[in-house]
């Protein structure tokens, strides 16, 4: 190789070096559908079950994993209702979490940019924990080894005291240090330096995901009650049939007996006149 050749050979690699991070819009236009599970969510008295949506895209540079979910039917008190409207769809926002996967400067970067945030219907439910401890697992899982990018978020107009501590509790919950950028904590950043020491777990006891397999082994054993409960459901049947049968017979004979008593009675009224 030439030395105009190295210079060439050795300006490419510092162009991929110092390459920007590739937009994560355009990684998300992407992504392809890897799976569905179906995520319940226990809001006593309410149940929602809803769909939960993993998608990837991959680049040279980059990797870009996503998770969202929306709900699809809810129960309130054994009454079952399809959800329409905005809770119904994906969103790029709410009820979504994203990792974007630099590979020139070995680093992640998660999102949404604002932080993880719920729908209206969802505050509260744990769901953006859910979806958060997902993205970290897989990435711990994929890239244990790259660096962390701070991420920001800043408050709404009003938040309360008990509004901030949860937000640094909702970051602090899965390993990432978290610091306030002013002194009335409208913005603050949560940093890591590696993905290994993050912690990527959820075990809220409100939230149950089935995946295929799960569903199928529910089904079947739902089915299974089902035929047991139609099994004694017709035994029962049988057996009322036969009381049935026997309590006609009875009172058959008794009818026989009554017609045989009068006319003994008759024939013995008879004979007296």
């Amino acid at each position: 190789m030439t030395s105009s050749d190295q210079a060439t050979a050795q300006t490419a690699k510092d162009d991929t070096s110092f390459r920007a991070p590739e937009n994560e819009n355009t990684l998300a236009n992407l992504a392809m559908p890897l799976a569905e599970s179906v995520l319940i969510v226990n809001q006593a008295p309410t149940v929602f079950y809803g769909i939960l949506h993993t998608s990837r895209a991959t680049t040279e540079q980059s990797d870009f994993y996503r998770v969202q979910y929306r709900s699809f039917l809810q129960n309130d008190a054994n009454e079952w209702h399809r959800l329409d409207g905005e809770e119904s769809h994906y969103h790029a926002v709410y009820n979504c979490a994203w990792v974007r996967v630099d590979h020139p400067s070995r680093s992640v970067t998660f999102g949404p940019k604002n932080g993880i945030s719920p729908s209206d219907m969802m505050r509260g439910t744990g769901v953006d924990a859910f979806l958060f401890a997902s993205v970290i697992a897989w990435t711990k899982a994929s890239y244990p080894d790259y660096a962390v990018s701070p991420g920001m978020i800043t408050m709404p107009a009003g938040a309360s005291e008990d509004d901030k501590l949860q937000k640094h509790a909702f970051y602090a919950s899965q390993g990432f240090s978290f610091e306030w950028k002013d002194e009335l904590q409208r913005s603050g950043l949560y940093f890591r330096d590696k993905v290994s020491r993050l912690i990527g777990v959820c075990t809220l006891p409100n939230l149950q995901m089935f995946n295929g397999e799960t569903m199928l082994l529910s089904l079947a054993e739902q089915d299974q009650a089902r035929t047991t409960m139609q099994t004694k459901i017709n035994q029962m049947e049988a057996r009322s049939a036969s009381l049935q049968a026997l309590l006609q017979k009875e009172r058959s004979t008794t009818q026989v007996l009554l017609g045989v008593l009068v006319l003994l009675l008759i024939i013995g009224t008879w004979a007296v006149i």
